[in-house]
């Protein structure tokens, strides 16, 4: 019985492990917001990955997008395989002016 109960807790570490995130990957970019009045779902998408040789030095080795604001829900994924990525994308945004720049919650 000893035997079973410690195969059965190896299979069970192995399986979190496969289930568990294996990378973070960090993105940065700016993000063009729709304007203040707009009302309504929206959401981000992509528009480029700024090329490393438009980018200072410094920044090359980190990947840098230009985003968008779209109305609307966003489009429905037609992934077919778990993601084991997270995904975390570091946004700037423009401030509007005459008004000191605000944070806004993304989803």
């Amino acid at each position: 019985m000893r035997s079973v109960r410690s195969r059965l807790a190896r299979l069970e570490q192995v399986n979190r492990q496969r289930t568990a995130p294996q990378r973070l990957l960090i993105h940065y970019g700016y993000l063009k917001t729709l304007p203040d009045d707009y009302i309504g779902p929206r959401h981000v998408v992509t528009v480029k990955q700024i090329p490393p040789e438009e980018l200072p030095p410094a920044e090359r080795a980190k990947p840098w997008f230009e985003w968008e604001e779209r109305p609307g829900p966003e489009p429905v994924t037609t992934a077919s395989r778990p993601n084991d990525e997270i995904l975390v994308q570091a946004c700037y945004v423009e401030a509007p002016r005459g008004r000191p720049a605000e944070m806004r919650e993304r989803r």
